[in-house]
């Protein structure tokens, strides 16, 4: 009775090993078979915009439906900072410049913190986060200048084929910017403007450039008291000059 119960214990245990590595073996094929699946074709890419991008120029990203900014959130350089709208206001955390890449693409880099305009994780779903990133050549940082109507832009994801977009299609300062499927609203709709050099230079400045030039009015309005000295009190004698010992 042992010797039965103790066999039948195997054969059960057997059975279940044996059922185990069936199991196994049918994941691996599982898993070759999505390994060896090709990747999607990416879409159709767009025609290039006719619009002339000089390597050295500086721009700002403006919205055509907020006629704001492009920046990072609170226009911090830290890297993973989300891209969003604000008012626009010289700075350089609002100022790009566009890099080619072979093939007609175009890395945008930022003025402040020298970091890319990438798609997070290169993910390909609609809604997916744009943010700074250390700049790699990776196609999730590419991007494509298309043309988007009279004047205007859209920014078209190399790897995704889907372009930047002002999330629903709000225009309130700190909307964030991901990346969507076109669809021809004023929201995936931009403007590149070229940043004056002055502009530029005045921006790095900061207030200091302000400041000299209010104590430069400032010395020009009130001559200090060697002028009046030298002149003498209006419609009166000149001051005397003192006598030499």
């Amino acid at each position: 009775m042992q010797t039965t119960i103790r066999q039948a214990f195997v054969m059960v245990l057997v059975a279940a090993l044996a059922s185990s590595c069936i199991r196994k073996e049918e994941n691996k094929e599982e898993n070759r078979e999505e390994e060896s699946k090709p990747l999607p074709a990416p879409p159709p890419e767009p025609a290039r915009s006719a619009l002339t991008l000089s390597p050295t120029a500086s721009y700002t990203i403006v919205g055509l439906a907020s006629d704001k900014c492009l920046q990072y959130v609170d226009a911090s350089a830290d890297a993973g900072a989300r891209a969003e709208i604000r008012t626009c206001n010289g700075s350089k955390a609002q100022q790009f410049t566009l890099q080619a890449v072979p093939g007609g693409y175009q890395t945008i880099v930022n003025a402040q913190s020298n970091k890319c305009l990438d798609v997070g994780g290169a993910s390909m779903n609609d809604g997916a986060p744009v943010l700074q990133w250390d700049c790699s050549g990776n196609p999730n940082q590419q991007w494509i200048v298309a043309d988007a109507g009279p004047d205007t832009i859209r920014l078209v994801a190399r790897h995704s084929g889907k372009v930047l977009d002002v999330f629903d299609e709000k225009t309130e300062d700190g909307t964030l910017l991901i990346q969507w499927t076109w669809k021809s609203s004023s929201n995936q709709q931009f403007k590149l403007k070229v940043v004056a050099p002055e502009t530029a230079d005045a921006s790095d400045k900061g207030g200091e450039t302000k400041k000299a030039g209010k104590a430069g009015k400032a010395a020009k309005a009130k001559p200090d008291k060697s002028e009046k000295a030298a002149k003498g009190k209006k419609g009166g004698k000149p001051a005397p000059v003192p006598a030499r010992p």
